[in-house]
């Protein structure tokens, strides 16, 4: 095979060390922030059952999400899916594991896979951070997992909007337009186009759902208003009437900071398993990247329904995505996506057959937890300068012959360009 022929498959990516390094960064923060708020982690398989995501209670045999999984079999001629989200797994495991003390928080992060269009931020093979919470009816979850996602944000220095919303009231919004229940799923799938394709996209495809010129003029009207957050309540009261879903909006919005977080009454996520609250995060300025950095919702029956209950389980998460997070901090320029290398401090030697001693100092400086890389090749101090200054490694220690004689080493700063001759012990203290 040439150089020509090796290719990657198409929509996935190859990191370099600098890029994976960045990309720990970003899971490190995100692990730290979930567990500051109590979540414990768990793993689940790549490999799914495709009924349990084909299943009414899953993303459903007709949604556009199962259109994309990745479909395989087994030897025995059983059919699996690469799972696609964390979600319903995350239900299947719940479902498989009665003995959970309740209410259950678990975070999971890894790769999924969906069989779907490409640009930037949207991958066929990505990376999902998630965090849920099993057994919380109350509106105070909703709120908490707000809470937690404007502290990511704020952590890793995005400007993001917070949009909300609740299934609910989008179902409320349809029984106004008189739209049948049967067909409701199918409106709000369409409705969660409306960023991509537009009012008059909307309109078309609805209608060609046989669903009548005037009901969707109507719908669209009710959940295309403006204003604050207060003034949007204010209007739906005012048209609905005694409204489930606003009231639950507004018990969020009333436990919350409201600062960048606003009251979207068309946002959809056109998923069939939300029941409730939904989220989803953008940057403020999508003139660059539009695509969502983090989304989520209630799916209070998807856990009933896989154990075949008549009965709703409380569950509630949002999905923080890596790539499209890491792609709005390459566009900012972040310090976070800047790693270039994990060591601390290079050892060189000055002249030859120092090898040992510089292994030895290698070994000291790792026993004391200080992250090393070492001149494994007798290459001069001016290549291994340009070595360490190519990586950003941040010290340099120099060890010569007369350096072991005084056991005092040279220690150079590669970014003031300062240089002390000091002991090891020294040496540990200055760079930790």
């Amino acid at each position: 095979m040439s150089k020509k022929d090796l290719q990657r498959a198409k929509g996935v990516r190859d990191f370099s060390p600098q890029d994976k390094l960045s990309r720990n960064k970003i899971v490190n923060i995100l692990r730290s922030i979930f567990e500051l708020y109590g979540y414990n982690p768990i793993e689940t398989p790549i490999l799914e059952r495709y009924e349990t995501f084909a299943s009414k209670y899953g993303i459903g045999q007709e949604s556009d999400a199962m259109k994309e999984t990745f479909k395989l079999q087994d030897q025995g001629k059983r059919d699996l899916v690469l799972r696609t989200e964390f979600t319903v797994p995350f239900a299947r495991f719940v479902g498989m594991n009665s003995q959970l003390k309740m209410p259950f928080k678990r975070y999971q992060m890894g790769s999924v896979f969906r069989d779907g269009p490409i640009k930037l931020g949207r991958y066929r093979e990505f990376w999902q951070c998630d965090v849920d919470v099993v057994g919380v009816s109350k509106m105070t979850i909703d709120a908490e997992l707000v809470d937690l996602t404007k502290t990511v944000f704020n952590k890793l220095d995005l400007d993001i909007e917070i949009q909300i919303n609740n299934r609910i009231l989008l179902n409320e919004i349809l029984n106004k337009a008189s739209i049948k229940e049967k067909d409701q799923e199918s409106v709000i799938i369409s409705i969660d186009k409306l960023e991509k394709i537009g009012a008059d996209g909307v309109k078309q495809e609805l209608v060609q759902k046989d669903i009548s010129s005037d009901q969707v003029d109507a719908v669209l009207a009710l959940i295309n208003i403006s204003g604050s957050n207060d003034d949007k309540i204010k209007l739906l009261e005012k048209e609905l009437g005694d409204s489930e879903g606003l009231t639950k909006i507004k018990e969020v919005i009333n436990l919350i900071d409201n600062e960048n977080v606003n009251f979207i009454p068309s946002l959809a996520r056109g998923l069939a398993y939300y029941t409730g609250t939904i989220f989803e995060v953008f940057l403020k300025d999508t003139s660059k990247l539009n695509s969502s950095l983090a989304g989520g919702g209630r799916y209070d029956d998807m856990i009933g329904g896989f154990l075949d209950r008549n009965e709703q389980v409380p569950a509630v998460g949002i999905s923080f995505g890596l790539e499209t997070i890491y792609d709005a901090l390459q566009l900012a320029k972040s310090d976070i996506v800047k790693g270039v290398s994990t060591a601390q401090i290079y050892v060189s030697t000055i002249g030859k057959g120092l090898e040992k001693e510089a292994l030895k100092i290698a070994r000291k400086l790792r026993q004391n937890n200080i992250k090393t890389d070492v001149d494994l090749q007798g290459k001069n101090l001016r290549k291994n300068l340009d070595y360490a200054d190519s990586y950003k490694i941040p010290w340099v220690l120099i060890l010569g012959e007369d350096e072991i004689k005084q056991d005092k080493y040279t220690l150079k700063n590669m970014t003031s360009g300062d240089q002390f001759s000091l002991k090891l012990p020294e040496i540990l203290n200055k760079i930790k």
